[in-house]
């Protein structure tokens, strides 16, 4: 508002704050006001978030949530193909789904016969398709079970270090004999040192992945919504793998049913299983931890903020004083405090010329 011609503009008095632009000088904001406007409402007048925002959130959550899958499958393939855990995976594994127990019983009496013969020298285990050698001595002093015990030990160690080349198995018979033989065919010849130390690189890639896109989730996300989003994330990646191989080993992968292959495949489910849902539950464990940290965080931080109700210089008494401490503008000898907007209508009123 201009002020009327021939009258100078109005300076405000000592300790008034400058007039804002766009209030007449009886009409600008206290200083509580102002402050108010500066400070308390910058939460309550922040511009709404754009939609690209929330898009790449909800595109790099996803993203975090697949690769953090990989890692926990890949470290799961990766412990259950390591020396140890194989040799308890494809020992069963040999002597269920193959021949080569079934091929060592059946020459055991040629074979010590041929022991006798050598005394000091090795006897080659025939009719199993991998070159097998067993001390004279040790096929002396072993039963058929023992010594086919050894020899299944000795196959596994030869497949998982050079690889599989072929084992003699036994005709497929029944539903779904035939689908369960090559599955444990693929077993056998996937479960290898080339192929865990393969593992190796795709863990640490799908790791590396993760932790990328999981920053970058975090980024787009806000507050407290943070830890609740990552621990949602965490959840989704880990909770249906745990389901679905604790659903399997319980209702599906049954020993001692089916077929032949059947049973030598369920087996072998059931033990790389128990391998690898070991990941899955130490990230479903930690997805509820931050789940709770994040909930109990939230509440916290909403009921611990503190929010000024606005406007509330409008209904403070008048004897309040306004902009500063002792006697301010406006205070006259009485003691008695006047508003500060009054103060300065007051003064434009003294300035205005008189009525004619």
């Amino acid at each position: 508002m201009m002020a009327p011609p021939g009258v100078p503009p109005v300076q405000p008095a000592a300790g008034m704050p400058p007039p804002v632009p766009g209030y007449p000088p009886a009409q600008f904001p206290p200083a509580q006001l102002q402050s108010l406007e500066g400070g308390e409402f910058a939460e309550l007048s922040r511009p709404e978030p754009s939609h690209w925002r929330g898009d790449l959130k909800w595109i790099f959550g996803i993203l975090t949530t697949l690769m953090l899958f990989l890692t926990l499958a890949a470290a799961g393939a990766y412990r259950a193909t390591n020396p140890g855990a194989a040799k308890d995976v494809l020992a069963p594994l040999i002597e269920n789904a193959t021949e080569v127990e079934q091929a060592v019983k059946d020459n055991y009496q040629q074979l010590r016969s041929r022991a006798r013969r050598i005394k000091n020298g090795s006897v080659v285990i025939p009719d199993i398709d991998v070159s097998v050698s067993v001390k004279a001595s040790q096929v002396n002093s072993m039963s058929s079970e023992e010594l086919a015990d050894v020899v299944v030990l000795e196959v596994e160690r030869q497949v998982y270090s050079d690889g599989y080349s072929g084992l003699p198995m036994e005709a497929a018979r029944g539903t779904g004999e035939e689908r369960a033989k090559a599955v444990s065919a693929t077993l056998i010849a996937e479960i290898n040192k080339q192929n865990h130390e393969s593992l190796l690189w795709v863990l640490i890639i799908a790791g590396v992945l993760t932790l990328a896109f999981a920053v970058l989730f975090v980024v787009f996300c806000r507050g407290w919504g943070r830890v609740v989003g990552l621990a949602v994330v965490v959840i989704s990646a880990s909770l249906p793998a745990s389901l679905a191989i604790r659903f399997g080993g319980e209702f599906i992968w049954k020993t001692g049913t089916g077929g032949l292959y059947k049973s030598a495949a369920y087996q072998a489910f059931r033990s790389m299983g128990s391998l690898g849902v070991v990941f899955f539950d130490a990230a479903l464990a930690l997805g509820a931890l931050l789940l709770l940290v994040g909930v109990i965080g939230g509440i916290i931080s909403r009921r611990s903020r503190q929010r000024v109700p606005p406007f509330v210089d409008l209904q403070q008494p008048e004897e309040a004083v306004a902009g500063g401490q002792g006697l301010g503008v406006g205070q006259e000898e009485s003691g008695e405090v006047r508003r500060d907007d009054e103060v300065a209508l007051e003064a434009f009123r003294d300035l205005a010329p008189p009525p004619e």
